[in-house]
């Protein structure tokens, strides 16, 4: 499927929030793995997925041009959204606080357009490109620019160092027009977004830019212990426009007007529960690292589904897939084909052998994940209370079949490895075998884009929904690295035995 082009014209359709379905704007750019494409609208900008755009019309031959206009106006209105902060009353006040809010949104919007590669970082090479492209400044000037805001100096801008650079613009704005701020704003502004900003990456699962009421109440669930009514009341104070999702700008006006409260004396959001004592990030469970994803495969969806259900038998399905294709490879290599003697092996081919060990090893992914959730996760009660169908039986239930998988995969990689007598079919065999590992993860994303039943797309989100607690046993947790080093000495064991051994 071609990708539409840069500057392209397109329409928003397929969101699950209402607001955007129908706005129109122009592609911006693209993710370095070009799963999300960036959409430039007149609010900001905004990352979906390719299919969640409609192409309106290619990108004309005059869209440079229009683009760098239309980022003229952009700088301008914050220019003017600068001035404008500082004139406003200089208390701790809604004018000043929503001035701020503003060019924060500027700057994160200039951050995304520059941002290409999606790494969450700017590179030097990026930001000249972006500045090029939508101003008329000199080489030097540019240069200069990015030394200024790259305050650590290591070559690239992060996120924040942008937000920081808009705010000491709009500082310098107000010093040269003579108009006094409250420039402890900025400060307490930028502490209120990177709250912000993990609360959406721990949250926001499908990356929409939005929390919808169901991400929120798993979020909460997973990481805090307040009552459902507690959770209804914070969505409901944040979504301050009442749309039934809730925006980044929201999350820090709400942080910020917290931080307002508790320092003016008066009672803030978080009295909601303990009296006020908490802090907006304590409340949100911002600093609780204890949960782990699971693991993004079709084993998941059989954990987190109803017994009997398409997800459930889904996952059985792909899982004897697997081992089918798994016994008719392993049929045909101990009928048709026999391990060669030592003698009949040339000695590079054995050196590479050997080399490929460890990354054989390596690359079980099934087998190392079972490993890593054994020693590090453990399955827990308050998982029903989030997915009544992750019961404990198919908690184990999916991880055996997750270790089956990837035994059996170790089993016919080191039997095509001893058994090889020249390196390209070795590197051949290793690198087919390497593309039937990943049946699994393709038959969870089929699910997850829809291309399958409505049932499977909803399990199949579901995983990068849900989470497993992480155990404290310091012992328990060095299991993983126990059972890797067993792994790689039996298959060492199996390479020497054939190496000095005659047949």
């Amino acid at each position: 499927m071609s990708l539409p082009r840069e500057g392209s014209t397109v329409r928003l359709i397929g969101l699950k929030n209402p607001d955007l379905v129908g706005q129109e704007g122009k592609i911006s750019g693209y993710t370095a793995d070009n799963e999300r494409v960036m959409i430039a609208l007149s609010t900001g900008v905004v990352k979906v997925k390719p299919k969640q755009i409609e192409v309106i019309a290619g990108p004309s031959r005059r869209a440079s041009g229009n683009n760098r206009s239309s980022m003229k106006g952009f700088r301008s209105s914050t220019k003017s959204n600068m001035r404008r902060g500082y004139s406003s009353r200089s208390s701790l006040g809604g004018d000043a606080a929503t001035e701020l809010v503003e060019t924060l949104k500027s700057a994160d919007a200039m951050f995304d357009l520059a941002d290409t590669s999606g790494d969450g970082y700017v590179s030097k090479e990026e930001f000249e490109y972006y500045m090029k492209r939508h101003t008329n400044h000199s080489d030097e000037m540019i240069e200069d620019v990015f030394r200024m805001i790259d305050r650590d100096g290591d070559g690239e801008v992060s996120r924040d160092e942008v937000r920081s650079g808009f705010l000491k613009k709009r500082r310098e704005l107000a010093e040269k027009s003579g108009k006094g701020g409250n420039f402890d704003l900025d400060d307490e502004l930028l502490a209120c977004s990177k709250d912000a900003d993990i609360l959406f990456d721990k949250a926001d699962v499908n990356g929409d830019g939005d929390l919808s009421k169901k991400e929120f109440e798993l979020y909460m669930k997973r990481h805090t212990k307040h009552s459902d009514h507690t959770i209804r009341d914070l969505f409901n104070m944040m979504d301050t426009d009442h749309d039934g999702y809730v925006t980044k700008d929201e999350v820090r006006r709400t942080f910020l007007r917290q931080k307002q409260q508790k320092k003016n004396g008066g009672k803030s959001p978080s009295d909601l529960e303990n009296g006020g004592k908490l802090s907006m990030g304590d409340l949100l469970g911002l600093e609780d690292d204890e949960m782990h994803e699971l693991p993004d495969d079709v084993y998941s969806m059989f954990f987190l589904s109803d017994v009997c259900s398409q997800p459930f038998w889904y996952g059985i399905l792909i899982f004897i897939l697997k081992q089918a294709l798994i016994m008719i490879i392993a049929v045909d290599l101990y009928t048709n084909k026999t391990f060669p003697s030592s003698d009949e092996v040339p000695t590079l081919v054995r050196a590479t052998q050997f080399l490929l060990l460890p990354v054989n090893c390596a690359v079980q992914e099934e087998l190392v994940t079972t490993f890593f959730i054994y020693s590090n996760l453990k399955w827990s009660e308050t998982i029903l209370e989030l997915n009544k169908g992750a019961t404990k039986w198919k908690y184990h239930g999916g991880n055996v079949a997750r270790l089956m998988d990837g035994l059996s995969f170790l089993f016919i990689n080191t039997t095509l490895l001893l058994q090889a007598t020249d390196i390209l079919s070795m590197f051949l065999n290793f690198a087919a075998l390497q593309f039937l590992q990943t049946i699994d993860n393709i038959a969870l994303h089929l699910a997850r884009d829809g291309y399958l039943m409505e049932s499977l797309e909803t399990c199949a989100g579901d995983v990068l929904l849900m989470k497993l607690p992480r155990n404290h046993n310091n012992k328990l947790q060095l299991l993983d690295s126990i059972l890797l080093f067993t792994t790689f000495a039996i298959l060492m064991a199996a390479w020497l035995t054939m190496s000095f051994m005659n047949f």
